[in-house]
């Protein structure tokens, strides 16, 4: 019923999203989500992203999220197997697979440099 955030390799608990918030993820979810969001109210200009540059798959400069997995109610990790990158402009967002042998590590690069003015 909760929804929880792991980081790192001992999953240490970030915190949860109670049950109530997501009324229909009762039971199983259909897909997952990373990346990043910015706000801006009406009028105002979007703000950057990350270090406000599109991402150039260098890490030194790209905002990013690494080592992302998924487990299950079991504690079982699912293998991330389709992936489907959705970008808003002025931001762009990427997923990758680096492989080494037979184990493979996912990252998510994101970043943007916003917009000047707000259409």
């Amino acid at each position: 019923g909760n929804w929880w955030l792991l980081v790192s390799q001992d999953f240490t608990r970030v915190g949860f999203w109670p049950q109530s918030l997501f009324t229909d993820l009762k039971s199983f979810a259909t897909n997952v989500d990373w990346g990043g969001v910015v706000y801006s109210p009406p009028g105002v200009p979007e703000p950057p992203m990350g270090s406000s540059y599109f991402p150039i798959e260098d890490t030194s400069y790209d905002a990013y999220c690494t080592d992302l997995i998924i487990v299950n109610e079991k504690g079982k990790i699912i293998q991330v197997d389709k992936t489907i990158t959705h970008t808003d402009n002025p931001y762009k967002v990427e997923f990758i697979q680096l492989s080494s042998g037979a184990k493979h590590k996912y990252f998510i690069l994101y970043g943007g440099p916003g917009e000047s003015t707000h259409v």
